[in-house]
C-alpha cells in the first residue's frame, strides 16, 4: 500500500522540539458483480471507496501513540442524495493505540473474539457481506463490541491477547459497567509448536453467553491448512436461538499461492445449535494481483441445511489499494 506521509513540523514543535509526528493517507476502491442467494434472479453491481488517515507519534520515552479516522462509502448500502444517512461517512476516531515494550494497548471502541476456534471463511468482504444466505443456526454473542480496552503482547514465543468491553452500548464515551449495559471479555493465546501454530481462546458475556475453542495451523501441500473447533453457549434471546444451549462449530480453511500473483482459498464449516438446526457452508476464493495495488477476484459461497435462505452466491470484481 502506497502512503503519502506529511511531516507535521509546526504542530509537533508546539509540543516538543524533539517530537516526531506523522500522518499517512491511504485509500481503497473496488467494483464487484454479485449474484446472491436471496432470489433466483437477484444480482448486484456494488461499488465502494474509502480514504483512511493514520496518525502516529513517539514520545521522548519511546511510547508510541496512534489513532486513525477515515471517510468511507459503505458498499453494502445505496448512497444517494436523498438518503443522507447512507452517504459517505466519517469512520474511526473512537480508539487510541499505545505501543511500548512489545505490547500493544487499544483504548476505546474494541471488538472481542467471541467465537474462538471458529474457522472456515474464505471469501472476501463484498461476497461475505452480500451473499444473501441466512442460516438458522445461532452463533456468536448478541453484542461483541463497545467501549473498553485490549492488550496484545508476547509471552516468550507465544502471543497473548486480552479484550474487555466495559459498556457494549457505547463506542467512545460511556459509563463503565453501566447498570443497563453489558460487559464482555475474551482472552486467547497463540503458541508456535515446531511445524504447528496452536491457538486457544475463551470468551464470556455477563448476559450468560460464553465460548471456548481452538485452532491449529500447519504447512500442508504447498499451502497452509487450519482446523478449528468452537463451542458457544447461547441464550434464548439470540436471534436464531429459541432453546438456550451450546452451538458447536467445526471448520477448516486451506490457502496457497499458485504463483507469485495468484492465490486460492478454500473453506468448509459445519454448525449445529441447541435447536438441532445444522448447516454446512463451503467457500472458494481465487485472486490475482495486477500490480500497482490492483487485483481481481472470484468468490463463491454455498450454504445448505437448516437455513431461511440457502443456496450459492457468486461474486467477481476488482479491488484497488492506493
Amino acid at each position: 500500500m502506497k502512503k503519502l506521509t506529511l511531516a507535521l513540523t509546526a504542530i509537533a514543535a508546539a509540543f516538543s522540539a524533539t517530537a516526531k509526528a506523522d500522518i499517512s493517507v491511504s485509500g481503497s476502491t473496488g467494483a464487484a458483480y454479485v449474484s446472491n442467494a436471496a432470489t433466483a434472479d437477484e444480482t448486484d453491481l456494488i461499488v465502494g471507496s474509502a480514504v483512511t488517515f493514520a496518525m502516529s507519534t513517539t514520545t521522548a520515552g519511546g511510547l508510541g501513540i496512534s489513532a486513525g479516522m477515515g471517510i468511507s462509502l459503505d458498499p453494502d448500502s445505496n448512497a444517494t442524495s436523498t438518503t443522507p444517512n447512507q452517504n459517505p461517512a466519517v469512520t474511526g476516531g473512537n480508539a487510541v493505540t499505545f505501543t511500548t515494550g512489545g505490547a500493544t494497548i487499544v483504548v476505546g471502541d474494541i471488538e472481542i473474539a467471541d467465537t474462538p476456534g471458529s474457522v472456515g471463511g474464505a471469501v472476501g468482504g463484498i461476497v461475505g457481506d452480500n451473499h444473501g444466505t441466512n442460516t438458522n443456526v445461532g452463533s456468536g454473542f448478541a453484542d461483541d463490541d463497545g467501549l473498553g480496552a485490549s492488550l496484545s503482547t508476547a509471552v516468550g514465543a507465544a502471543t497473548l491477547n486480552i479484550g474487555y468491553v466495559a459498556n457494549d452500548d457505547t463506542d467512545n464515551h460511556g459509563v463503565i459497567n453501566h447498570s443497563t449495559a453489558h460487559s464482555a471479555m475474551a482472552a486467547s493465546v497463540t503458541i508456535p509448536m515446531d511445524e504447528f501454530t496452536v491457538s486457544i481462546g475463551v470468551a464470556d458475556h455477563d448476559n450468560g453467553q460464553s465460548a471456548v475453542g481452538g485452532s491449529v495451523a500447519a504447512a500442508f501441500s504447498g499451502g497452509t491448512l487450519t482446523l478449528g473447533y468452537s463451542n458457544q453457549t447461547m441464550i434464548a434471546t439470540n436471534t436464531d436461538i429459541t432453546t438456550a444451549g451450546d452451538t458447536q462449530v467445526l471448520g477448516a480453511t486451506y490457502s496457497m499461492s499458485l504463483d507469485a500473483d495468484t492465490s486460492i482459498g478454500l473453506g468448509y464449516q459445519t454448525a449445529k445449535d441447541a435447536d438441532s438446526d445444522s448447516t454446512s457452508r463451503l467457500d472458494l476464493s481465487i485472486s490475482r494481483s495486477l500490480g500497482g495495488g490492483a487485483s481481481v477476484y472470484l468468490d463463491v459461497r454455498n450454504l445448505s441445511g437448516d437455513a431461511a435462505v440457502e443456496g450459492t452466491a457468486i461474486g467477481f470484481g476488482t479491488s484497488v489499494s492506493f
